[in-house]
């Protein structure tokens, strides 16, 4: 990775892999970090692309599809006794 600091993450898409292999306790060899890498490099800049556009207001009002809800009379739907 380049020293230099990109004007925008759009300017340089590429992340510091190790780095945030280190915060989440996560060791990745070199090798690893760098397919981890090209993978996120690729979709990175149409994922920032998307999240402004939602961001957008008049997209503010939209709820996913799909709604993920506990199974009803699951244990933690229970009062404790």
């Amino acid at each position: 990775m380049s020293n230099q600091t990109p004007a925008s993450a759009d300017d340089d898409p590429r992340l510091d892999v190790a780095a945030l292999a280190r915060v989440a306790d996560l060791p990745l060899t070199p090798a690893r970090a760098a397919a981890v890498e090209a993978v996120l490099s690729v979709w990175w800049r149409d994922a920032n692309e998307l999240s402004r556009k939602m961001s957008a207001e008049r997209h503010r009002a939209l709820m996913p599809v799909t709604v993920f809800t506990p199974p009803h009379g699951a244990a933690e739907d229970s009062p404790q006794s």
